[in-house]
C-alpha cells in the first residue's frame, strides 16, 4: 500500500493512494466493516495498531475500489502533506554514501574501520510535497540531500541486522536540506566545537525536511537495497545514483541505532545522500528554486525554495 496523510475540506486523514486517487481509509473502513476506522486516524497510529490493522486496510481498500463508494479522491483535489507529519523520531545519517564523503573532500577509510554516525531533526522540519523550503536570513548556504528514509514498524531495541529488517514498515523519500553556512556567527570568536554544533544546528530549521509523497508499505519494495534515486534542480540532474551503494544498510543503521535509543513505531531513519549536493558544485537553494526528487518505486517529492526574512 501507499499510505498517505492528505488534507481535505481542512481535516487531515488518512489514505491508500491507489491509480492517481486517494482512498479515504478510515472512511472505507467504516462503510466496508473490515476494521477499526480509529485505527486509520493518522499513519503512525495505524502502524502503532500493528500488522493485523494494516492487512483490515488492504482489505477496505480493496473493497473501496470494487464498490465505487464515495469515499475516493483525485490526487490533485487533495493536499499531502508528509506521511507522518511529526515522527517521534526523525534520525538522519550521515557520510552513508563513500561518493558523498569523497565529494566533501574526505577520505573513505572501508567499512570495516567505520560505525553508522547518525543525528536528529525536529519534527518541525518535517513538510510535505508541495510545500516551501523556507531558508532564513541566518543560513547564507542552503543545500540539498536526496535520501531514502525507513519507517519502523514496531517498538524494537537491541537489534540485530537480520532481525532489524522485520522492523522495517514501509518506505518514503526524504531530502535532507543543509544549512552549509550560518551568518550569525561572523563577529563572534571561534570556541572549540563551534563547527560541529553549527553542523547540527544547520540541520535543524523549520521545513529543512521534506518527506513524501507518500509511505509505501515494504512488501511493494522488493529490491530496497537496488533503488534509483535522482534529485533534480531547476529541471537539471544533480543527484543520480543508487541505494546500493550505501555504506551501511538501512537493517544495519537501524541495529547499530537501536544499541542507543528505543524504536517505535512511525520512527523515520533517512539513511544518507550520495554524491552531487549543491556545495561541491557551489550551488546554493535561493527563492524561486524547484527541487524535485525521486526514488524508484516511492513517487515524486517536490518543492519550492522560499526566503524567510
Amino acid at each position: 500500500m501507499k499510505l498517505a496523510t492528505f488534507i481535505r475540506d481542512q481535516q487531515q486523514r488518512v489514505g491508500a493512494v491507489v491509480d492517481g486517487r486517494v482512498i479515504d481509509l478510515a472512511a472505507a473502513l467504516q462503510a466496508s466493516g473490515k476494521g477499526d476506522p480509529a485505527t486509520a486516524s493518522s499513519v503512525l497510529t495505524l502502524l502503532a495498531a500493528g500488522p493485523d490493522s494494516l492487512e483490515d486496510a488492504k482489505a477496505a481498500v480493496a473493497w473501496a475500489e470494487t464498490q465505487g463508494a464515495d469515499i475516493a479522491y483525485p490526487l490533485e483535489a487533495v493536499k499531502l502533506a508528509a506521511p507522518i507529519p511529526c515522527p517521534g523520531k526523525l534520525l538522519c545519517l550521515a557520510g552513508n554514501y563513500a561518493s558523498h564523503i569523497l565529494e566533501g573532500g574526505g577520505s573513505f577509510a572501508g567499512k570495516e574501520k567505520m560505525i553508522p554516525r547518525f543525528f536528529s531533526k525536529p519534527c518541525t522540519s518535517v513538510v510535505g510535497t508541495g510545500d516551501a523550503i523556507r531558508v532564513p536570513a541566518s543560513t547564507g548556504f542552503a543545500d540539498w540531500e536526496l535520501e531514502l528514509a525507513v519507517v519502523i514498524g514496531k517498538t524494537g531495541r537491541d537489534l540485530t541486522p537480520a532481525q532489524a529488517t522485520e522492523y522495517i514498515a514501509g518506505y518514503t523519500i526524504f531530502n535532507d536540506i543543509s544549512a552549509r553556512e550560518l551568518t550569525f556567527r561572523k563577529d563572534l570568536p571561534q570556541q572549540e566545537g563551534d563547527w560541529f554544533f553549527d553542523w547540527l544546528v544547520g540541520k535543524w530549521f523549520d521545513t529543512f525536511g521534506p518527506m513524501g509523497p507518500w509511505l509505501t508499505t515494504a512488501d511493494e519494495i522488493e529490491r530496497p537495497d537496488n533503488l534509483r534515486m535522482q534529485l533534480w534542480y531547476n529541471g537539471q540532474l544533480q543527484q543520480d545514483a543508487n541505494t546500493g551503494q550505501m555504506i551501511f544498510s538501512p537493517a544495519e543503521a537501524i541495529a547499530f541505532i537501536s544499541q542507543f535509543v528505543t524504536l517505535q513505531p512511525g520512527d523515520i531513519i533517512s539513511t544518507g545522500t550520495p554524491a552531487g549536493v549543491g556545495l561541491s558544485k557551489k550551488m546554493r537553494l535561493n527563492p524561486g528554486d524547484h527541487i524535485r526528487g525521486e526514488i524508484e518505486g516511492l513517487g515524486v517529492l517536490e518543492n519550492s525554495v522560499e526566503r524567510l526574512d
